[in-house]
Parts: structure tokens; sequence; C-alpha cells
């Protein structure tokens, strides 16, 4: 991935957690309070979701998926999915947001986003 497709992507998420941010301020949902909360990548091999894998646990991530993408999706691609407690803030932080994007892109790989329930 080019500086200019990372410089891209992170722009994009930060977009879409400012979205969010209004959003759970509007419903009036807890920013601070430690939550699980799954993050999302997707690799092309399964040594870069491997290696993914390993760099997200050793972040402190919970490596709740690594397996390849359901034929029907993308048979060519891997599945990674990382859960972690942590508060909404530090989710939507762009601190965050740019290191897992840049992990991701160290090893050909791409985060997708996040989610949790609210």
């Amino acid at each position: 991935m080019t500086e200019r497709a990372v410089t891209k992507a992170i722009k994009e998420h930060q977009n879409r957690n400012r979205a969010l941010r209004v959003h759970f301020e509007e419903r009036k949902v807890s920013q601070n309070r430690p939550q699980p909360i799954d993050f999302h990548f997707w690799a092309w091999t399964q040594r870069d979701a491997a290696v993914l894998g390993k760099s997200l646990y050793q972040m402190g991530f919970l490596i709740r998926l690594l397996a390849p993408a359901p034929a029907a999706t993308d048979p060519d691609r891997w599945s990674i999915e990382a859960g972690a407690r942590i508060p909404l803030k530090e989710a939507l932080s762009e601190q965050l947001t740019e290191r897992l994007v840049r992990l991701a892109a160290q090893v050909d790989s791409i985060f997708d986003g996040w989610g949790t329930s609210v």
C-alpha cells in the first residue's frame, strides 16, 4: 500500500469516526466506559494474516478470528478479527486509527473498521 493510499484510508476512517462520535453523543452513549469492541482486517495471504494477528496480539488485542474469507465473499482473502475492551473514545481516536491502518499496511493488509454494541 502506498503512503498516499495509507493517508487516504486514515482520513476515511477518521471521517467515519467523527460521524460515529456525533451519533454516540446524540444518543448520550458514554464514551469513557470500557466495552467490548471488534476490529476488522483483511489480508491477502495466510502468512500476512498470521503476522498481523501476532502484531495485534502483542498490542494487547484478543484475536477472535483468523480464517479464510467465506467462499461466497472472496476466497482469496483472509479475515482477522481482533477484540479489545476499551472506551469508545479510544476506538474513535485518531492515534489508534492511524496505528491500525499503518500496522495492517505493513503486511499488505487492510484495516476495515470496528464495531460494538451500544
